[in-house]
């Protein structure tokens, strides 16, 4: 009879699509024991199999830079922690967050394959934090190498973060696995059944929606540049809900605007998340100034799943820009280009018929990424 397998999967921030995976592992057969370890779970509408441990560590505090190295220095001692207090048959399944994560191959001799999520140190030399002729870049990347040939097999989101991850390993040891959505959770909302739409009095607005994390390397705040152009337009209004360092810069330029047509919100309990995802009529997708061509935003899904046109704020032939061009369900632009962002906008709340199209084909690919995707994470 063949010996069960034991496994530890590793996210600081585990959310539907982590709990996804870790079911799989957990509904695969081949593994006797399915562990998680974590600081936080954001169940939506994923829950995690009983039989799945949960190994609870520090939660990641994004708020400030300081903050983030603290509580990924914390869970990285931890997970050194857990890591060696496992029997040698355990295998490893590493996220990148922490992205200190990387190093924990370096203390065992446990087999391990490594989901990217977010390269380091590359995103962090696109954001200016770290160099890359200095000794602590040169030395990541060194280990990079060592660390990524090692694994029994390197996991990423899509074709551009692939071409990124080859300058450390083979291709064939690559494997491109795409994010998905839960289509029976998120799905288009009729405007005059949203709960959400009814507590705000936006019911008879056309909604330009951002939600999720405000940072300072998003183009977040060039929106109300575009609702500053678009304030003598009734009808168009737009809604940021979420926190992060730029939510002051956005909420102090609504203010020197004077301008009416702008709502800002904390980010939304996980129940009404159908319903505010389902508000948009043209949801607003950024990346990371720098490494936009790295890989779509998880929640570029769920916006197609609730039947939104997409507003990307991308780099030119990235994956982001294929995905909404291929399937012609909205445009993506520069930062800068708020102009040109307004006119967009503009056009689609004057044309029911080209908004339909964008958000009846959203929807439709939105079909492509399922759950089933997460089985592909079993080897």
């Amino acid at each position: 009879m063949q010996k069960m397998k034991k496994i530890l999967l590793v996210n600081q921030s585990a959310g539907y699509l982590m709990i996804d995976i870790v079911n799989a592992y957990a509904h695969s057969g081949k593994y006797g024991k399915v562990e998680l370890f974590t600081g936080q779970i954001n169940i939506r509408p994923s829950v995690p199999d009983p039989s799945v441990k949960i190994i609870k560590t520090v939660k990641y505090n994004k708020t400030t830079t300081i903050k983030r190295l603290v509580t990924w220095l914390g869970a990285f001692f931890h997970l050194l922690f857990v890591v060696w207090s496992k029997s040698k048959d355990y295998e490893l399944l590493l996220v990148s967050n922490p992205p200190l994560t990387v190093f924990v191959p370096l203390f065992t001799r446990k087999k391990y394959s490594y989901v990217v999520y977010d390269l380091y140190p590359d995103s962090l030399f696109s954001q200016g934090f770290l160099k890359k002729d200095s000794a602590l870049g040169r030395w990541w990347k060194n280990k990079n190498h060592k660390v990524f040939s090692n694994a029994e097999c390197v996991f990423t989101l899509s074709e551009d973060m692939c071409r990124a991850v080859e300058q450390y390993v083979d291709r064939a040891k690559i494997k491109i696995v795409y994010n998905w959505v839960h289509n029976e959770h998120i799905k288009p909302v009729a405007k005059e059944d949203n709960i959400f739409l009814k507590e705000h009095l936006l019911q008879d607005k056309f909604i330009v929606l951002y939600s999720g994390n405000m940072g300072m390397t998003h183009d977040v705040d060039k929106l109300v540049d575009a609702a500053n152009i678009l304030r003598d337009i009734d009808n168009v209004h737009f809604l940021f809900i979420g926190e992060g360092a730029k939510k002051t810069i956005i909420e102090k330029k609504i203010a020197d605007y004077k301008i009416h047509n702008c709502t800002v919100l904390p980010f939304q309990p996980l129940e009404i998340l159908p319903y505010s995802m389902g508000a948009a009529d043209v949801a607003v997708v950024t990346t990371d100034t720098g490494q936009s061509g790295l890989s779509v935003p998880s929640k570029t899904y769920t916006y197609m799943s609730a039947g939104a046109a997409l507003l990307c704020l991308a780099d030119d032939n990235t994956e982001l820009s294929r995905l909404t061009e291929e399937n012609n369900i909205g445009r993506c632009f520069h930062g800068d280009e708020v102009g040109k962002i307004a006119q967009f906008i503009k056009s689609l709340a004057d044309s029911n018929d080209l908004l339909a199209t964008y958000k009846t084909n959203s929807r439709k690919a939105s079909l492509q990424y399922s759950p089933e995707n997460a089985k592909q994470y079993v080897l």
